[in-house]
């Protein structure tokens, strides 16, 4: 684990794993949540009940959007977080608010969304755009992602979500990180590297390996 250098680990009742290092000046604990919602929800709790990290780095691989000009490989920054099944039901993808809110005093935890700290976003999206601008391998952006439990299976539901909501990816975890982070007050930024297509299921045009290698090197400069 040459960009995670491990000093100890630990594994919960459920299973769950939590490394823990330090990266130059910087201590980290490692979550690996698991795929999904609850495994990602349940993780993060009880990581925070015991531990008051000053930042929550959440990153993980991801769906890219083709519609966005992104590239398997490629790097996105969250602006905002939303976890598209939350609400109430219309005759389209786009949901109406819930009668009540999520979060307490936090209204648009009614539909599932998140906005992150646009400052704090565009702090780290410069950071890494210095840094990897003389690579010219892969690009680094940000904006919008969507959270889904159900995946996406085809390119033309592909499309109409990317009409629904115009995001840049599409994964399983980060809304529920989101969610939980902002009940415990906690700042996050969220990172992914795309390793396929939104509603691409040939697997064999995926590349899983080369969104990781980006993931790690993009974290080596966080």
């Amino acid at each position: 684990m040459t960009l995670c250098p491990e000093t100890s680990a630990s594994v919960m009742k459920t299973g769950m794993t939590l490394l823990s290092g330090k990266i130059r000046d910087k201590t980290y604990d490692l979550v690996i949540t698991g795929p999904g919602v609850f495994n990602s929800a349940h993780a993060v709790t009880a990581y925070l009940e015991k531990s008051s990290p000053a930042l929550m780095l959440h990153i993980g691989i991801a769906g890219v959007f083709k519609e966005t000009g992104l590239d398997i490989g490629d790097i996105a920054i969250a602006t905002q977080e939303h976890y598209i099944h939350t609400g109430i039901q219309t005759g389209t993808l786009e949901k109406e608010g819930l009668p009540f809110d999520l979060i307490q005093a936090d209204f648009l935890s009614r539909k599932g969304m998140y906005p992150f700290d646009l400052d704090r976003v565009d702090h780290y999206h410069e950071i890494l755009s210095r840094a990897l601008a003389h690579k010219n391998k892969f690009r680094v952006v940000k904006g919008p992602f969507i959270t889904v439990s159900t995946i996406t299976s085809t390119l033309e539901q592909a499309g109409l979500l990317y009409l629904a909501f115009s995001p840049v990816m599409e994964a399983m975890e980060g809304a529920a990180c989101a969610h939980v982070a902002a009940l415990y007050g906690l700042p996050m930024i969220e990172v992914r590297a795309g390793s396929n297509f939104v509603g691409e299921r040939d697997k064999s045009k995926w590349d899983i390996d080369q969104a990781i290698k980006h993931l790690g090197a993009v974290c080596s400069l966080i």
